[in-house]
């Protein structure tokens, strides 16, 4: 794994000690003193990991080369754009403490087509969500707790049981981890099942699994043939159940939207073709991607060279 893929992966799931001492000073200190300690973390981490750093670079240049890019970013100097880019990270994974220890007390979230959730929760029907590295997804973790729905996280890790058995005994919101192997078909019928029950199932789908055969296509993204993940969407085609784009945005200061878009049609006809549809649905998720990285373009959190098929 490339250096960039080792500090997303550092950033992203931190350590026991450092979810439970953030989540002590959040409550003790309040949100200023934290985001200064996040603030220095970000600079530090801007400063001592070079490849990550360059990847971002290239990231906001590639970004810069769209009229939607330029209005996003600003007239700010590229030294300060690729700065803010680390130290909103840093910010992200100190809200993810906050929401995961149960200390959600400064936090605001607000909804833009999330309420569909509600009515299936209701209704008793699960869904697929697919998420992205850009904004905090966990704060679905949040909603599941405001709203009790009943959620689960698609992950590629081999610790899945130890997080579930770590998530016990946090004060924040139950929501259970699935573990997704390479080669192995248990978390598809895990999936199938949970859904089954009217339970939600989020899914990164913007990385391709490391070390994996698993099948990829490339689409067009921010103006150059990018990989994606095709295995998920292929699963919602065989499950013919709603699926979901979905993202937590930080709008400003402690307030928060949820993005939630049908990526199947409503009342369509579902794809009898499975691989046509996959793909179909593939193309949906990433034009959607594509207008939400151009909206939020510092909290696009993928540290590598996102178009090459081996950097990750």
């Amino acid at each position: 794994m490339s250096e960039p893929g080792r500090w997303t992966q550092m950033a992203e799931v931190g350590t026991t000690t450092a979810l439970r001492f953030a989540g002590w000073f959040h409550r003790r200190f309040g949100r200023r003193p934290s985001l200064v300690l996040a603030t220095i973390a970000g600079a530090y981490f801007c400063v001592t990991k070079g490849a990550a750093r360059r990847a971002s670079a290239s990231y906001l240049a590639r970004l810069a080369a769209s009229p939607e890019g330029r209005n996003a970013l600003g007239n700010r100097s590229k030294a300060l754009l690729v700065l803010r880019h680390f130290v909103e990270i840093a910010i992200s994974v100190y809200d993810r403490i906050v929401v995961w220890s149960g200390a959600v007390d400064t936090l605001e979230l607000e909804h833009d087509g999330s309420e569909k959730l509600f009515e299936l929760a209701q209704a008793g029907q699960g869904a697929l969500l697919f998420g992205a590295h850009l904004g905090n997804l966990d704060m679905m973790g949040f909603v599941a707790a405001e709203h009790d729905l009943p959620m689960n996280v698609v992950v590629y890790n081999e610790n899945a049981a130890r997080i579930n058995e770590f998530l016990e005994t946090l004060e924040g919101p139950r929501v259970h981890v699935i573990e997704l192997r390479p080669g192995s078909v248990q978390a598809a019928f895990e999936i199938r099942a949970r859904v089954a029950r009217g339970e939600f199932v989020a899914i990164m789908a913007d990385r391709t699994p490391p070390h994996s055969n698993a099948p990829v296509a490339r689409c067009p993204f921010l103006g150059s043939d990018a990989p994606f993940p095709l295995g998920p969407f292929r699963l919602a085609v065989a499950l013919g159940c709603p699926a979901y784009f979905v993202l937590c945005l930080r709008i400003s200061g402690a307030r928060y939207r949820t993005i939630l878009r049908p990526l199947f049609p409503p009342d369509s006809a579902r794809p009898i073709d499975r691989k046509k549809g996959a793909n179909e649905l593939l193309s949906r998720y990433v034009t959607l991607l594509e207008r939400f990285v151009q909206r939020y373009p510092l909290q696009w959190f993928n540290f590598y060279d996102f178009w090459d098929d081996e950097a990750l």
